[in-house]
């Protein structure tokens, strides 16, 4: 009902906001590609390698590049025009998805590993940049819904994406998949390039050099207890994400389903991801205290669902313990971005979201090359539950520590918050 609520708010946003929906499009188009390359990518590393942690290695490779180019990617994000620099990145990002299909031709992981890695480091130049772009397109007050919208499409393309790119693999083949993604960025290139309005609303950065516009960075996080908290929020899912790069292995090694296997636990996950985002924006609403809670509760959840994992008896029930992790792990990305968006200037606004977003990086990074060592040293299930408690400390941790931006009596964020518009 929360998600009905919320869809209904969702739809006359789109109607009558030329340019929140073609940046809409343009994430939904780029991220069905993503889900069918992964889909392929990863049946095909696991089957040549015969490594259960081979998929955790190509879920390292899609996710640590963007925490080393993420405080470029913000520097870039703040100094030119986001638009061009999107528009120029899905481009770009054409080649090495062409490149995954040789990687199949030549039969090599190797390759498709460096392909993996090479589409990373460039959307560490697209996403962040297109978080930070949201509050110039819409108005304060649909901000929220704005964003787990947004949030909720990435949930969405992987549910369609993975499911019926497992589907469409064994149909028509991995190379077919393949293709699909290059044609994707094309198309959202054509819908980047039609946003009219200003993508910033802002002068030259005020600093001059690269350490002093990283620098006006961390003085604001230093400063601010709000900006500082929710930049250490994803660290506390990422921890555990590790366990995803696994699930080709359980769907694969435990339940012998092959790529539809793969593709319907990473559907669970993309369903998780879409409505978690729309539950957590209904259930936080416009209280600032309520969204720090739901979002150390998000991370005790995620946790939680995935300790029951290794326990599923067939697949259908390992495919609802990935759904539920998913919910928190979706309702707690944009609680914590929404965040951001509202507290953090525009002037800074790319900086801040490329640090957030390459902080979060780099612990599902870390998290999937320890899973992959850990399922080939100790198996599967260990590995999922040391991975799995992680968050859930890591979630428990957060909310002590953030008490008294939860337990006050006062909305933490009311005072960043502009009067409605209308």
């Amino acid at each position: 009902m929360a998600a009905s609520a919320s869809v209904s708010r969702v739809l006359p946003l789109l109607r009558h906001n030329p340019d929140y929906r073609r940046l809409f499009l343009a994430t939904v188009v780029s991220l069905l590609g993503d889900w069918f390359a992964f889909v392929a990518i990863s049946g095909f590393v696991t089957e040549s390698t015969g490594r259960p942690g081979s998929a955790a290695i190509i879920h390292a490779a899609s996710v640590l590049p963007v925490f080393f180019l993420s405080p470029l990617a913000g520097l870039v994000a703040d100094r030119v025009d986001r638009k061009r620099l999107m528009v120029s990145v899905d481009l770009l990002r054409i080649l090495p998805a062409l490149g995954l299909i040789a990687s199949l031709r030549l039969h090599s992981p190797t390759l498709a590993i460096t392909c993996v890695a090479l589409l990373a480091a460039l959307s560490s130049f697209f996403d962040p940049v297109a978080e930070a772009s949201v509050p110039n397109v819409v108005p304060p007050e649909q901000l929220s819904i704005a964003q787990a919208a947004l949030g909720a499409v990435w949930g969405t393309m992987l549910f369609i994406g993975a499911a019926v790119g497992g589907l469409a693999t064994l149909a028509f083949g991995r190379e077919a998949s393949l293709l699909l993604n290059a044609a994707t960025f094309l198309l959202s290139a054509f819908f980047v390039a039609g946003i009219r309005r200003p993508l910033q609303h802002h002068g030259p950065p005020s600093a001059h050099g690269v350490r002093a516009q990283l620098g006006e960075v961390w003085t604001l996080a230093r400063q601010s207890r709000i900006t500082l908290s929710l930049l250490a929020t994803k660290a506390g899912v990422g921890l555990g994400n590790g366990i995803v790069g696994l699930l080709p292995a359980f769907a694969t090694a435990r339940f012998a389903s092959g790529d539809a296997g793969v593709g319907m636990l990473l559907a669970a996950r993309g369903l998780g991801a879409l409505l978690g985002p729309f539950l957590g924006q209904r259930w936080a609403g416009d209280d600032g205290r309520r969204l720090f809670l739901v979002c150390g509760g998000s991370m005790v959840t995620y946790g939680l669902a995935y300790v029951l994992l290794p326990f599923a008896p067939s697949l259908p029930l390992a495919a609802l313990c990935v759904l539920l992790a998913h919910l928190g792990g979706g309702a707690q990305w944009v609680l914590s971005t929404y965040g951001l968006q509202v507290s953090t200037p525009d002037r800074l606004r790319g900086r801040v979201l490329a640090l957030d977003f390459g902080l979060a990086t780099l612990a599902v990074g870390v998290s999937s090359l320890v899973a992959g060592g850990a399922a080939e040293l100790v198996g599967l299930a260990p590995a999922s539950w040391a991975l799995a408690g992680a968050s859930i400390l890591y979630g428990l941790w957060w909310l002590g520590w953030t008490r008294g931006l939860w337990r006050g009596n006062t909305d933490v964020l009311a005072a960043y918050r502009p009067p409605h518009s209308g």
